[in-house]
């Protein structure tokens, strides 16, 4: 698992080009959120508990431990993302919301499932070294 500094590398440079490409912040936005939120989740709830931001008693928690297999799985994301694609098709069928916000949010959301899919192979693939880099 690459440290916290190497996903906001990734998160800002992916945000960047992101902007450039579609001039929108949302999706920057969306892509940082993708980037950053699996590991926020796994150390910050745990953190919140504990009252502490000390990595090695977050990661020696229980609650950690349960966290981290269910959040470190494509299968978890692929389905909380399609249920958020779901949830904006019956919003826009019930006309809650509109076709362009509805458009909006379906972009945002595959592009944060990009990111994640991002956080959760760099995890896979990149030796931590610390947990800073």
């Amino acid at each position: 698992m690459p440290g916290i500094l190497t996903h906001l590398t990734v998160a800002l440079v992916g945000a960047i080009i992101i902007y450039l490409i579609s001039q929108k912040k949302v999706y920057s936005l969306a892509f940082v959120f993708g980037t950053i939120i699996p590991d926020a989740i796994k150390f910050g709830i745990p953190g919140l508990k504990l009252g502490t931001i000390n990595f090695y008693k977050i990661l020696a928690d229980p609650l950690f431990g349960i966290l981290c297999p269910i959040l470190d799985s494509f299968e978890f994301w692929t389905i909380l993302c399609g249920l958020v694609f779901l949830t904006g098709y019956l919003l826009w069928e019930f006309k809650v919301i509109d076709w362009k916000n509805v458009r909006v949010l379906f972009i945002s959301n595959a592009i944060c499932f990009i990111a994640i899919v991002i956080h959760l192979v760099m995890d896979i693939f990149i030796i931590e070294k610390s947990y800073w880099i």
